[in-house]
């Protein structure tokens, strides 16, 4: 479907069309801004926000995908970012649509196992499939052509590579100015095993330190991108790898203690009172 905005441009708007206006909205909750997906009929459809004019009552003249004109009256107006789920229409507006996708809600108290063996029956000489919302969604979910997630990867691998560089430069020169510290921990008693066990507790602090600091900052993005999905009606559930999130902590982890004892360790092997700057 096209419509012509601002007098000179003409945008096009993939549309779907509704046997059923009572039915969609009873299988489907369309994030709605304005008006009522049940208000829907043969002079009417269903816009977004996106479009120039979207206010419910007022009509709008459009083009169908055979290239006939209409004035159709706005329904219900969706929120932006609904893409090209935003506009809806019946079968009398969409000339040589064909059924392509038919959707299913469960009644209360239904058998899902039944209905779902019930509907592969049906669909099954059409050769359709029955897949739930999570199927569904993993099938239809758009995904990065891998040129550019390799590219992603890439520069990826490049942060997490000096960001291992910079944390091991940063515990070697932290345990190198302080060696005169150990040599003092030396004198006062400790052995050489309690000192390098001392400096390894440090460095996991630091690292964990750094990783509760790292998930602050990202939990702040992450809410604000939430906050403005919800603006558009479409509210995530927050899903944080935890898996490769453990998996960069324990690299760092074991960077960061590396790089702590052994400066450390190779402090130790000369006498303690000559760090320590104590004539003997």
């Amino acid at each position: 479907m096209y419509v012509l905005e601002e007098g000179v441009a003409l945008i096009r708007s993939d549309t779907r069309a509704v046997d059923s206006p009572r039915a969609l909205a009873a299988t489907s909750r369309l994030p709605l801004a304005a008006g009522r997906a049940t208000d829907l009929d043969d002079d009417s459809i269903i816009v977004n926000e996106e479009w120039e004019r979207h206010f419910v009552g007022r009509s709008v003249r459009v083009w169908l995908g055979d290239g006939t004109e209409k004035t159709l009256r706005i329904a219900a107006v969706m929120h932006t970012g609904t893409d090209d789920n935003g506009v809806y229409v019946t079968p009398a507006n969409a000339p040589g649509s064909a059924v392509d996708r038919v959707d299913v809600t469960l009644a209360d108290g239904a058998d899902s196992g039944a209905v779902a063996a019930g509907l592969r029956e049906a669909v099954r000489p059409a050769g359709g499939q029955v897949l739930t919302q999570d199927e569904w969604v993993a099938a239809t979910y758009p995904e990065t052509n891998r040129p550019t997630r390799l590219g992603l990867l890439l520069v990826l691998g490049i942060a997490l590579l000096y960001t291992g560089i910079s944390l091991v430069s940063t515990m070697v020169m932290a345990t190198s100015d302080r060696v005169r510290d150990l040599a003092v921990l030396r004198l006062a008693g400790a052995t050489g095993g309690q000192v390098l066990r001392l400096v390894g507790a440090e460095a996991l602090l630091v690292v964990a330190v750094g990783a509760l600091l790292g998930l602050v900052a990202a939990g702040l993005d992450l809410a604000g991108m939430w906050a403005a999905l919800g603006l558009l009606s479409v509210p995530p559930t927050p899903a944080l790898p935890w898996a490769t999130i453990g998996a960069v902590v324990s690299a760092c982890a074991f960077l960061a203690v590396l790089a702590s004892v052994v400066p450390a360790a190779l402090a130790l092997r000369c006498r303690p009172a000559e760090p320590a700057g104590i004539r003997e």
